[in-house]
């Protein structure tokens, strides 16, 4: 089903249509005089990616390369170029196996200079020409190579071959592609459409049709077409899968005989036409470098489409890296805006997700719903991540850049929401991710177990950071999302806002706020100690009746502490009184008549719950300070609006909150 439906997307898409040219970075120009000679000191450097250099519409060869000794045509590395292995030094006490790798790279380097030969002849072309002038005449290695180690050597450098720019600076070369520019010539050879992008259509086909004419016919499992050309590999590779090697991989191959069966032989036991194989491969290739259908999260890749809605798969992967208040908004509000509903109901939404290994692509999860069914989905997932910002809201503004960096990025980002899991954004399991993408787009839950992570990390960071940690809502609104999918239906949802439940766990974290905020009004701004929610939050979370008997002695002393500075700390103390007795009244007694107890201890989900309670409490009082203190500076408080307790707390918090 899933190579069925990647090739229909590669013929929808037309990705079929010009096969002999594929994009290809050429980070190096040798730039050459009708008869041959370089001009400059060396190649010129093009502008591309992460050094990659410019990426172009080059010739490809259909020709099998796992063997080696085969070369692209006019653009290829200094192997195909000039014979020279990339690490001169590998295999070096080996040598059967030195003796083969430098007749690898000979016929490579023979293979790249006889297409040239054969094009020549072809099409006479001059510019050809100058290359095999330059061919005859350059040294190997060429002046402007040489293997060794920077000018200025660094302790315990590698060596590595260097190339001397056009304009004489010196730089380390990676795997970068060369090609060729003649003077005179109008641009880079690999674009001139008037005699050799013709030409190399002419080739390409045929090494097509030599190959079909060689190959085995049968039934291909994709298509179910009949007596076609049968694969015998998959040769076209699939890049940009993270932990595959930088040529590619292939999601459908055997090479060993306890893969095969019935005697078939490599991909015979899993037939595919030729067409077919090229098809999805494509298909995959075009998805992993198209923004609005690919996501790539830690060591994950996932591509996704719909079969005719386009805007939809656009939609939802800005949703996913860029989801700004106002976006989510306009998302929720109308979903199916600038899109046609009916194409939407009978439409189908596609997804894949990759990972690496080496040469072999692994298919994590495979997605296919309704278009309408995926939005709802998504809908869903944003009501179920909403939860009140702790501190200033225009955290969830943040995003507006297009950037890969997690802290830059809205808080209710996929990668950002996944990072909350873990210490370090590469400790990210390909697991998480998948779960994170299947409650978005499937409306699955997600395991509890996320939740252990998450409140240790918030157990460790608490201590550590202070009350900065509530600043990230991030882990809160997946917290929230984990707690409310999990839940059993004699539990309440947890509300985006705080609210009123007599649910224990949900109201133990919120009575240790309003400890933790006692303790800070009653020890002023002077107080640098651990407060109550540092010290005794993770036995709090895990084992209330124990944590609480002690916790509630403790704010007896702060209440009498806060009592002492004067009449604003008696009316202070007097709120916050109110408002744990308040809180408490939520408990209930397990039996009519009796006082409440606090539970002897909280599993994962209620843990959760409890951090919720917590960051909701003291997002209610953050906001309710920050807000006392605008009208303040502002000189909007009245003498009838004073707030003893805020007038008290905002002078003491503001400078630490």
């Amino acid at each position: 089903m899933l190579l069925k439906l990647l090739n229909d997307f590669a013929e929808s898409r037309n990705l079929l249509d010009d096969l002999a040219f594929s994009p290809k970075a050429v980070r190096w120009i040798i730039s050459l005089d009708v008869d041959g000679n370089l001009i400059g000191a060396g190649p010129r450097e093009t502008i591309g990616e992460k050094n990659r250099g410019k990426e172009y519409s080059a010739p490809q060869t259909s020709r099998v390369k796992n063997a080696g000794g085969v070369a692209e045509f006019l653009a290829d590395n200094l192997t195909g170029l000039f014979g020279l292995d990339t690490d001169p030094e590998k295999d070096k006490e080996n040598t059967q196996k030195r003796r083969e790798r430098d007749a690898n790279n000979q016929a490579k380097c023979m293979d790249f200079w006889r297409q040239i030969v054969k094009a020549f002849d072809a099409t006479q072309c001059p510019a050809l020409h100058a290359l095999l002038r330059y061919h005859e005449k350059t040294q190997i290695p060429p002046p402007f190579l040489r293997w060794g180690v920077a000018a200025e050597q660094k302790p315990n450098e590698k060596p590595a071959w260097w190339l001397t720019t056009a304009v004489g600076t010196e730089t380390k070369l990676g795997l970068d592609n060369f090609s060729f520019e003649v003077e005179g010539f109008d641009g880079l050879l690999l674009n001139d459409e008037t005699q050799l992008r013709p030409y190399w259509r002419r080739v390409y086909q045929k090494e097509i049709d030599d190959r079909d004419t060689t190959a085995k016919r049968g039934t291909c499992l994709i298509t179910g077409d009949t007596d076609v050309p049968i694969a015998a590999t998959h040769s076209e590779k699939i890049k940009g899968v993270p932990n595959t090697q930088s040529f590619g991989a292939a999601i459908v191959s055997f090479d060993k005989p306890a893969f095969t069966s019935y005697g078939f032989d490599q991909s015979q036991n899993a037939p595919s036409s030729t067409k077919a194989a090229t098809a999805y491969c494509n298909a995959l290739n075009y998805l992993l470098k198209q923004d609005d259908h690919y996501l790539r999260i830690g060591q994950t890749s996932v591509c996704f489409w719909a079969k005719e809605t386009r805007q939809a798969s656009t939609l939802i992967a800005k949703m996913f890296n860029r989801p700004d208040p106002a976006s989510i908004r306009g998302f929720l509000a109308a979903p199916w805006a600038g899109i046609d509903r009916e194409l939407v109901k009978r439409d189908r939404f596609y997804s894949v997700t990759l990972s690496g290994n080496a040469g072999r692509i692994v298919v994590r999860h495979w997605l296919h719903i309704t278009l309408e069914q995926a939005m709802e989905n998504f809908q869903r997932w944003f009501k179920d991540l909403e939860v009140t910002p702790y501190g200033d809201p225009s955290v969830y503004d943040n995003g507006k850049r297009k950037t890969k960096d997690k802290d830059s990025m809205p808080p209710l980002a996929l990668f950002r929401l996944a990072c909350s899991t873990v210490r370090d954004p590469k400790d990210l399991q390909s697991e998480t991710l998948t779960q994170l993408y299947r409650a978005a787009l499937e409306g699955a839950s997600l395991s509890s177990m996320l939740l252990k992570p998450m409140l240790y990390r918030l157990q460790v960071d608490l201590p550590k950071h202070g009350l900065s940690v509530l600043a990230n809502p991030s882990r809160f609104a997946l917290m929230r999302l984990i707690v409310n999918r999990n839940r059993k239906d004699d539990v309440p949802m947890i509300e985006p806002q705080i609210f009123e439940t007599s649910d224990p766990a949900y109201n133990c974290g919120r009575l240790l706020a309003i400890f933790d905020s006692l303790q800070r009004s009653a020890h002023g701004a002077g107080f640098d100690g651990a407060t109550v929610s540092e010290r005794y939050f993770g036995s709090a979370s895990t084992t209330p009746n124990t944590a609480f008997s002690l916790l509630w002695k403790l704010h007896t002393h702060h209440l009498k502490k806060l009592r002492q500075q004067g009449e604003k700390g008696k009316a202070a103390a007097n709120k916050i009184k109110n408002t744990i007795t308040e809180t408490v009244a939520l408990f209930q007694p397990e039996n009519p008549g009796e006082a409440p107890q606090f539970p002897r201890h909280f599993n994962l989900v209620e843990q959760g719950r409890f951090a919720l309670g917590f960051y909701q409490q003291m997002a209610v009082r953050k906001a309710a300070i920050d807000e006392y203190v605008r009208r303040k500076k502002a000189g909007e408080i009245q003498p009838e609006d004073i707030d003893d307790e805020l007038e008290l707390t905002a002078n003491h918090e503001s400078s630490q909150l």
